[in-house]
This record gives structure tokens, C-alpha cells and sequence, in this order.
């Protein structure tokens, strides 16, 4: 994938597995026509990441993980919400698997982020 072509079916799975061994914790994949989700969890708000045709979305709260990653080059994008679930939510724009492979660190710490913020939004069990 360059630049400027969106994800290939097959793309958005391979960059959705390698983002599932990043993990350390299980990631239960949910493909619909749009997206592929990455769930830390069943049931509503549940989605840690989603893979697009054309980006990736994480969950970061932290500003210090945000200015690493655009010192190593990305320009994540806040998603502008109206709706406390997508809080933090950041869209990685033509986010392709060698750039996955080549920043490993940051998205391992990115994908860790993103699963902590879903699990500290989802209701304590009482």
C-alpha cells in the first residue's frame, strides 16, 4: 500500500492481526463491510481500535504518547465528538503494516493505551 491507496480488505486484516500480537491482552476481531474492530471486551464501547480502509483509530489519552508519536513522523488526528465514548479517540491516517513493524515500540505502547482507556470508560462491575 503507498500513500495515497486505501487498505485492501486483505491489508486491513494483516494490519489488524499484527495490532492483535501487540496486544497483552485478547483482542476479539468484529469485520463488517467498513471496519474491522479490535474488542478488549463484548458489548457496547468495546472497540480498542478500529481498522479502516483509509486509517486506524486508537484510544490515547496520554499527551506524552501523542508527542512521541509525531516525533517519529505520524500525524494523528483528534476525532471530533460530541459523545463521551469518543473521548481521546485518534484516527492514524494511511497507517500501513511496515510502519506498524517499523515503530513497533510506539504502537505496542499505542495499542496498550487504547485498551486501558476502553476498560477504565466500561461500567464497574458491582
Amino acid at each position: 500500500m503507498t500513500a495515497d491507496q486505501e487498505m485492501t480488505r486483505e491489508d486491513r486484516l494483516t494490519v489488524a492481526a499484527r495490532i492483535v500480537e501487540l496486544s497483552d491482552e485478547i483482542l476479539s476481531t468484529d469485520e463488517n463491510p467498513q471496519y474491522i474492530a479490535l474488542k478488549i471486551a463484548s458489548g457496547p464501547n468495546s472497540n480498542a481500535v478500529t481498522v479502516w480502509s483509509d486509517h486506524v483509530s486508537f484510544f490515547i489519552r496520554s499527551t506524552a504518547l501523542l508527542d512521541k508519536a509525531r516525533a517519529d513522523g505520524f500525524e494523528p488526528i483528534q476525532v471530533k465528538s460530541t459523545t463521551p465514548r469518543n473521548q481521546d479517540k485518534y484516527q492514524f491516517p494511511r497507517l500501513s503494516l511496515n510502519q506498524i513493524l517499523t515503530h513497533e515500540a510506539l504502537f505496542r505502547e499505542i495499542v496498550q493505551e487504547s485498551m486501558r482507556t476502553i476498560m477504565d470508560r466500561r461500567p464497574k462491575k458491582k
